[in-house]
């Protein structure tokens, strides 16, 4: 693969990602309404997930060289949200929803690494 092509798949992973996420979000927005950010807890945690699994599986798999970074940077870089999370959990924290905030805060972190945890586990070999 050239740079060039390295570079332009890159961005439409990225697309791809945010396009990911925006339809999270319509879903859950949907689905939940307003209230707790779903979208962005979901989004957290299926992202933790995908990360560790993809950097645990691709010696397995034998995937190309680049494909990683690719979907790491791109599509997952488009699709996680912790920006978003930092804002939602500032804008709970103003409107004086502290209880809210932190259940936001905690389910993130605990969901996000328990999902790292499983991604991790789940991809990597216990042969020995």
């Amino acid at each position: 693969m050239t740079a060039v092509h390295h570079w332009i798949f890159l961005a439409l992973l990225g697309a791809a990602g945010v396009l990911c996420r925006a339809g999270v979000a319509k879903l859950t927005g949907f689905v939940t309404g307003d209230g707790f950010p779903w979208s962005v807890t979901i989004v957290n945690v299926v992202g933790s997930f995908a990360f560790a699994a993809i950097v645990a599986s691709t010696p397995i798999r034998g995937l190309p060289s680049g494909s990683e970074t690719l979907l790491l940077v791109g599509f997952l870089g488009g699709f996680t949200t912790f920006s978003s999370f930092s804002f939602d959990t500032l804008q709970l924290l103003r409107g004086g929803q502290t209880s809210t905030a932190f259940a936001f805060m905690a389910i993130n972190n605990v969901g996000g690494l328990a999902a790292a945890w499983a991604g991790l586990t789940a991809f990597t070999s216990h042969s020995g």
